[in-house]
């Protein structure tokens, strides 16, 4: 028997996905970009000096005047007299019992090295630039009391604030390790 010979026709050729695509490049620019921040964010050290939290004001002086008030149950307490500082505000906020006065702060350093705190407020005495002293105690192992003295002209504020750092606590050892 005589075999028959296969013709083949083509096949006109269709549009077909690309099987290898280029990457788009956008996306290489923004995974880039998200590295590029990542690192940044690993790397980066504030300089700025972190006073964030609730103080207890031993001594605030505005305009001459002492507002911090002797009553021996504030003391006891602890709800009359209170100094907070909101650091993502930039906030001093003085709570003296008989009203709360607010202030915007900048930490700034002068050209001899010193430090200094300028103010902004309502208030005209918290108003300027204020000279800061931070004194740190060391009270035992693992416990500070930090020490905030800021003082200009006519006004004077004195803050403390108990810091007690929790103890290192070593990784628990996993499966492989000696």
């Amino acid at each position: 028997m005589p075999q028959k010979k296969s013709v083949r026709k083509s096949i006109p050729k269709t549009n077909q996905p690309n099987i290898k695509q280029k990457p788009n490049k956008l996306k290489i620019i923004a995974i880039s970009i998200l590295v590029c921040f990542g690192v940044y964010f690993i790397v980066w050290n504030s300089k700025q000096i972190n006073l964030e939290g609730n103080w207890t004001p031993i001594k605030i002086t505005l305009n001459g005047k002492d507002l911090v008030s002797a009553n021996p149950l504030s003391d006891i307490f602890n709800i009359a007299n209170q100094v907070t500082i909101i650091r993502g505000e930039n906030q001093i906020l003085i709570d003296t019992g008989e009203d709360k006065k607010i202030a915007t702060y900048i930490i700034k350093k002068n050209k001899f090295g010193k430090t200094y705190m300028e103010l902004k407020s309502r208030e005209k005495s918290l108003n300027g630039n204020f000279e800061m002293k931070i004194d740190t105690i060391n009270l035992g192992p693992q416990e500070y009391l930090v020490k905030v003295k800021l003082h200009s002209k006519k006004t004077y504020l004195e803050f403390q604030k108990q810091v007690i750092v929790p103890p290192w606590k070593p990784e628990l050892p996993r499966r492989g390790q000696v």
